[in-house]
């Protein structure tokens, strides 16, 4: 769908109209008028460099890839609101996207993320930040500048009581979802 001719925010209800596109190759035919990429199963290690050229890109999908890391070089579209990169192979949280100032909604399930950095802060229009299941044991007090965040889910994640009281009291109106507790000595 033709939904605009230049870059702009789109509300969810344009994005349900727009094509997803499932191919480099394809997106590359017309990069202007990719809003939607799902490069989900790709056997990706790298986020493809082509990626800068999609500047209406809304939602990018790369989910079950191979990617370890997001190369800082490459510069991401402006107008991201939403980026799956669940069942990756990252172990650090990929700071060039702390860059997106629009983004909404960050799935980084299933990786092996070690923490949340400073940077987080910069995320202010983040309302879902999917974390389960990573290998997190720090998570920076900048989490509570993020005031428009709704969700956020650390599921399977060994967090002491202590530390999931510390959370919860940085984010006291967001829904956080943790594991069955463990006091581990953390």
């Amino acid at each position: 769908a033709s939904v605009v001719s230049q870059a702009q925010i789109l509300n969810q209800q344009q994005l349900d109209t727009c094509r997803v596109i499932k191919s480099l190759e394809e997106a590359m035919l017309s990069p202007l008028s990719v809003y939607i990429l799902d490069l989900s199963k790709k056997k990706l290690q790298h986020l493809p460099v082509q990626i800068s050229q999609f500047e209406n890109l809304q939602v990018l999908k790369l989910a079950k890839n191979k990617i370890s890391k997001i190369d800082t070089t490459i510069v991401l579209p402006k107008y991201i609101q939403e980026i799956n990169l669940s069942k990756n192979e990252l172990d650090n949280f990929p700071l060039a996207l702390s860059t997106l100032k629009h983004l909404r909604t960050l799935i980084l399930n299933q990786n092996m993320i070690e923490n949340v950095p400073d940077q987080i802060e910069n995320l202010k229009e983040l309302k879902y930040l999917d974390m389960w299941s990573n290998n997190l044991s720090k998570i920076s007090e900048n989490i509570k500048l993020l005031t428009k965040l709704e969700e956020l889910d650390l599921r399977v994640i060994i967090l002491s009581n202590k530390e999931k009281k510390r959370i919860e009291n940085l984010l006291p109106n967001t829904k956080v979802h943790f594991s069955n507790s463990c006091n581990c000595g953390y």
